[in-house]
C-alpha cells in the first residue's frame, strides 16, 4: 500500500452485488494501485471473503428491527463500547446507537458513500463521520432521478447530503444537470464516467457477423420498470410482424419477471423472447459472443455498464436516450441513439441491424475502437485516485472536472 495515497472506506448495500461489477472493478482497480480500500456494507454475500478487502459489517439505519448478527459482532466491540460509554448524554436510543455503532467505527481519510440514497439513509450521522474524515458520494442514476419524484422528503435529505459531502461523483454530465438541480455545489462535484476492463471483452470480437439463423439480440439489466424491457419486447413483435426471425434473450431477474412473461404470452412471442435469468459474468460474456446486437430501451439509466461491455465487445448497440447515454453512444457512428419508449423507432433499427451484417461490423468496430480509446477502467481509477488525493492534500479544495 502506498504511504502517499489517502485511505478509502466505500460504503455500500451489499458487496459484492451481482448486478454491481463497477464497484467491484473501481475498488479492486484503486486498491492494485496501491491505496487501502476498506468495505463497509449492510450486507456480504459468501464470496466476499475471498477477495481480500477488510470488511466492517453495517446495520441498516432505516431497518425496522435491529439485531447484531453474530458474523459481524468481531467488527464491532471497540465500536459498542464507546457508542454505549455516551449512551447517557445523548438522547438517542439503545437502538439507534447499536445501528449507528459501525458508522462510528469507521476511521479513514475518505469514506465514500456509492450510492446517495446510502448516504440519505445516514443522514444524522455525517456530520459526526465529517469531523474524522472526507465524505465523497456517488450519484447514478435513479435515486437522483426518480426517488426525489416520489419522495419530497428525499429530496430534502438530498439536499443535505450534498451541502456535507466534499466531493460528488456524478457518472454523467446529465447526472450533474440533475444533482445540480438539487441543490449540489458546482465546485464539489467530479464527472467520472463507469469504465470497464476492456481487454477482458476485446478478445469476443472475433465474431462470425454473418451467420446463418435468426438475428440475434440481447438485453442485459434487472427486470425492473426503469430498464423498459416492456417496450423492447414490443419492437420484437413488431419485428416478427415484419417476418424478421429473431432470438432475443434478457439477462437479469427481477419483480417485473410476472409482468414480462404475461407479455412475451400475449404477444406471441414465447419462440423469441427469453427470459434467461440473473447470470454471472463468464455467462454474459458467452451472451455477449453470441450476440449480433445489443439493445438497452432503458427509461432511466447513469451510463449502462452493459452497453460499455457490449461496445468493448465489438458489438453494436441501439440505445435510447435515457440519462448519460448519448455521451458514450454517438448516433450512426458507434451505435444508434432512439427516444425513450419509441418502439417504432427500436424495430426500424434493429430490422436494418438484421438485414445487413456490413452494417452491424461498422457500427461495432467503431464502438471497439471507443471502447479501446475512452473507456477502460484505468482511466476512471486514475481520476478517482487525483480527486481522493486531492481532498486530502489541500484541505477546503475539491476536485472537479477539467
Amino acid at each position: 500500500v502506498s504511504q502517499n495515497l489517502p485511505s478509502l472506506t466505500a460504503v455500500v448495500s451489499r458487496f459484492p452485488a451481482p448486478s454491481q461489477t463497477f464497484i467491484l472493478r473501481k475498488l479492486t482497480g484503486l486498491r492494485e494501485a496501491g491505496m487501502a480500500v476498506t468495505v463497509a456494507s449492510t450486507s456480504f454475500t459468501p464470496s466476499s471473503g475471498e477477495l481480500g478487502f477488510p470488511m466492517l459489517s453495517l446495520m441498516p439505519w432505516q431497518s425496522p428491527r435491529v439485531a447484531i448478527q453474530p458474523s459481524s459482532r468481531a467488527a464491532w466491540p471497540a465500536a459498542l463500547s464507546a457508542v454505549a460509554a455516551r449512551g447517557q448524554k445523548e438522547s438517542a436510543g439503545l437502538r439507534q446507537r447499536v445501528t449507528l455503532a459501525p458508522i462510528r467505527a469507521i476511521h479513514t481519510e475518505i469514506a465514500h458513500f456509492e450510492f446517495s440514497g446510502i448516504a440519505a439513509s445516514y443522514l444524522d450521522e455525517l456530520p459526526r463521520l465529517h469531523r474524522t474524515a472526507k465524505i465523497a458520494v456517488s450519484c447514478r442514476g435513479a435515486a437522483e432521478q426518480i426517488e426525489p419524484l416520489k419522495n419530497p422528503q428525499r429530496r430534502i435529505a438530498l439536499e443535505r447530503v450534498f451541502e456535507i459531502a466534499d466531493l460528488i461523483h456524478c457518472v454523467s454530465d446529465d447526472m450533474r444537470q440533475t444533482v445540480e438541480g438539487l441543490g449540489a455545489p458546482a465546485g464539489k462535484i467530479l464527472v467520472n464516467r463507469p469504465a470497464i476492463p476492456v481487454d477482458q471483452f476485446s478478445s469476443l470480437r472475433d465474431r462470425d457477423v454473418d451467420h446463418d439463423g435468426p438475428f440475434r439480440l440481447l438485453s442485459i439489466g434487472r427486470l425492473h420498470w426503469k430498464k423498459g424491457f416492456d417496450d423492447s419486447i414490443r419492437a420484437v413483435a413488431a419485428l416478427r410482424k415484419r417476418g424478421i426471425a429473431v432470438d432475443y434473450r434478457i439477462a437479469g431477474e427481477g419483480p417485473e419477471r410476472e409482468k414480462l412473461m404475461f407479455m412475451i404470452h400475449e404477444l406471441g412471442c414465447e419462440d423469441s423472447v427469453s427470459l434467461v435469468g440473473s447470470l454471472g459474468q463468464p455467462e454474459i460474456k458467452e451472451l455477449l459472443g453470441w450476440s449480433d446486437a445489443l439493445l438497452l430501451p432503458s427509461l432511466s439509466e447513469g451510463i449502462s455498464n452493459a452497453v460499455l461491455e457490449a461496445m468493448a465487445a465489438g458489438l453494436p448497440v441501439v440505445s435510447t436516450r435515457c440519462g448519460g447515454m448519448a455521451e458514450v453512444v454517438e448516433d450512426g457512428v458507434n451505435g444508434i441513439l432512439v427516444d425513450v419508449g419509441d418502439t417504432g423507432a427500436m424495430c426500424d433499427h434493429l430490422a436494418e441491424f438484421a438485414d445487413s451484417a456490413d452494417l452491424r461490423s461498422r457500427l461495432g468496430s467503431a464502438a471497439a475502437r471507443t471502447a479501446d480509446e475512452r473507456l477502460d477502467i484505468s482511466h476512471q481509477v486514475g481520476r478517482f485516485i487525483s480527486a481522493y488525493s486531492e481532498l486530502t492534500n489541500r484541505s477546503g479544495t475539491n476536485p472537479r472536472e477539467r
